[in-house]
């Protein structure tokens, strides 16, 4: 076994990398989405190792990264950090691989870093356990609601009490879902697009969650026929709206938004089970609607409503600290601690300053 590592720095190794990514067993739209973003990161290096076998170059694991140098640079040498993509990561693999390979990547993967001045390693990893053996610490982050498919009568019987009043009720204001798959046109996707810019600045959302138009249409361009978009009718007035990305058995619930003057009406209830109705049809056997912006909030509960029997999947993240030395060092000089200006009084450190990863990175908090 031999482990390759690639660039990402313009659309031919793009290509090649999709190519890869194409070749596993099943075609994984997450592993896809760094390319609808590939031009605004700046400084940073997107790459990806391939672990090979060393007679034909078969790759057995795929693992995207993006390489940076560290905020302070020590005047003898440079040195980074890496840290996966933005979604679900980590190594991609088929199902019938043996695991012992995943032992092997690892280790090749840490002499890697060893040898090219990496202080730290990130990952946010996917849903399929695919962090097994990983050699870091591994960090439960986020519970997920995975909800089973099943025949539409016991669906039906296991929502909460409120979902189910929830739905009857937006079917007595006759509202309507359309799925688009295939052929889907430029005026889809900006009424999509409308339902989820208003609704990230109606709730306030974070910078990052405000992508560009460009970047939706190229989300779906690159995951070809593992996504539906779906859309939920008021009438002619198209008033809620997700987009659901696809792996093998299971929907993944992306991102979405519902226009707040409908809210009466109960379009997110609708759009879900109208998308459980969608995807058993067409043989699909998991809905993964995801978490709440933290464990157990109003968000995670929603969710929960709709699958309240069924098991939930933990959303990890691998935190790893390959140079010791180096790591301390920077966060002593990056995290000198923070006095107020008024008062000559230290800030107190948040819970998110003391779990933050790498801890030198975290944003500096002043009063």
């Amino acid at each position: 076994m031999k482990l390759l590592v690639h660039n990402i720095s313009n659309d031919a190794d793009f290509n090649l990398y999709l190519k890869h990514v194409e070749s596993f067993d099943i075609i994984n739209p997450f592993y896809k989405l760094l390319g609808a973003n590939l031009n605004e990161i700046k400084e940073d290096v997107v790459r990806y190792f391939a672990f090979v076998k060393k007679d034909d170059d078969t790759i057995l694991i795929l693992m995207p990264f993006i390489f940076r140098k560290v905020p302070y640079q020590d005047q003898e040498e440079t040195y980074y950090d890496v840290i996966s993509p933005y979604g679900y990561s980590g190594p991609l693999f088929n199902e019938s691989m043996s695991r012992g390979y995943l032992i092997l990547f690892w280790e090749a993967v840490d002499a890697w870093y060893k040898q090219n001045y990496v202080v730290s390693e990130f990952i946010r990893f996917s849903l399929n356990h695919n962090f097994q053996f990983y050699s870091g610490k591994l960090i439960p982050t986020l519970t997920n609601v995975n909800g089973r498919l099943i025949d539409e009568e016991a669906q039906w019987a296991g929502f909460k009490p409120k979902v189910r009043n929830n739905y009857r009720k937006s079917l007595e204001h006759n509202l309507t879902a359309k799925f688009i798959c295939d052929g889907i046109t430029d005026e889809d996707i900006d009424v999509y697009y409308t339902i989820y810019i208003t609704t990230m600045q109606r709730i306030g959302a974070h910078d990052t969650y405000f992508y560009s138009l460009e970047y939706f249409k190229k989300i779906i361009k690159l995951s070809k026929n593992n996504f539906v978009v779906v859309l939920i009718y008021k009438d002619d007035m198209a008033i809620s709206a997700e987009l659901i990305l696809i792996a093998g058995d299971t929907l993944y619930s992306y991102l979405g938004g519902t226009l707040a003057d409908y809210f009466k009406y109960r379009p997110n209830d609708f759009l879900k089970i109208e998308v459980m109705k969608w995807a058993k049809k067409h043989g699909y056997r998991y809905y993964l609607l995801g978490g709440g912006r933290s464990d157990g909030d109003s968000l995670y509960q929603y969710k929960k409503s709709f699958f309240p029997d069924d098991k939930d999947t933990i959303y990890y993240t691998g935190r790893k600290i390959v140079n010791e030395k180096m790591y301390q060092k920077l966060d002593a000089i990056m995290n000198a601690k923070v006095i107020s200006e008024d008062s000559q009084t230290e800030v107190p450190q948040t819970k998110e300053d003391i779990h933050y990863f790498p801890s030198y990175r975290k944003p500096v908090t002043k009063t």
